[in-house]
């Protein structure tokens, strides 16, 4: 059986997460294309992962099903500029994992709504579809939602911490990139931080805080964190980590390979 996976750059190393904890994975499929070199080699910075091949769309329908596979397809972050555009482009990439998979995993939040209607997006492909959800099985709002156990506990800390802008480690290494899709921001040069600043001081941000998940390299995210503090002069602090749970990663992983035999 294959399990598909659709998902963000933001989400990378919480997908090798999932594989690493996975014994079961037999081979992986990794759809060829600008964002899928990176988590390739996250893949294999892991000891003893599964054996990765890069694979082109038009092998999809002839891909070779062992006792277990993924197949995995990586989004850009560009579409985040844009959520209708965001959800339409995932729904193409859906659609052409339906064809070798019986269930697939939306690594992904709301995302501005781009996402609220799961049950339209399974009507439209013909396969069930499972997105990252708290405990409860409500959708998270996003990928720093999604390491604070849902929507619940990023209000909690919005409440405790005001002022703060938050740094998982995917988010200190694509700050550039995520803060250039905003509306507010389209168009400017990505050299010009100048908008960016006056949008955090006219907000009162001081602090960059760190939500230390554990995932990815932690020298890597430290010096991610401390590039992002110099450029908007911000303090840097660092969220108790018992705060921090995986558990919607985990559980909405295995609730998408449980959902294999349901098509």
């Amino acid at each position: 059986m294959m399990l598909g996976i659709v998902g963000c750059a933001m989400f990378a190393d919480e997908i090798v997460h999932a594989i690493e904890r996975d014994p079961d994975i037999s081979m992986i499929y990794l759809i060829a294309n600008a964002d899928s070199d990176a988590l390739k080699r996250k893949i294999e910075a892991v000891p003893q992962h599964p054996s990765v091949v890069m694979v082109e769309r038009g092998q999809l329908r002839h891909l070779r099903d062992g006792p277990f596979s993924l197949l995995i397809c990586m989004e850009p972050i560009a579409l985040h500029e844009d959520p209708p555009h965001l959800r339409e482009e995932v729904s193409k990439a859906l659609a052409e994992l339906t064809g070798a998979c019986s269930s697939i995993l939306l690594f992904y939040g709301l995302c501005g709504n781009a996402f609220r209607d799961i049950q339209g997006l399974e009507e439209r492909v013909g396969c069930p579809i499972t997105i990252i959800a708290d405990e409860s099985g409500r959708a998270v709002d996003d990928c720093v939602a999604a390491v604070l156990g849902g929507t619940d506990g990023y209000l909690g800390l919005l409440r405790r911490y005001p002022g703060v802008f938050y740094l998982t480690p995917a988010w200190a290494e694509n700050w550039r990139d995520m803060m250039f899709k905003m509306e507010i921001t389209r168009g400017v040069d990505r050299n010009d931080l100048s908008m960016i600043k006056w949008l955090f001081d006219t907000a009162g941000y001081e602090l960059a805080l760190k939500i230390p998940t554990g995932l990815g390299d932690q020298e890597t995210f430290d010096r991610n964190v401390a590039d992002f503090a110099k450029a908007f002069n911000f303090d840097i602090g660092e969220l108790e980590k018992e705060k921090v749970t995986l558990d919607c990663i985990e559980r909405s992983y295995e609730r998408a390979k449980g959902r294999l035999s349901l098509r």
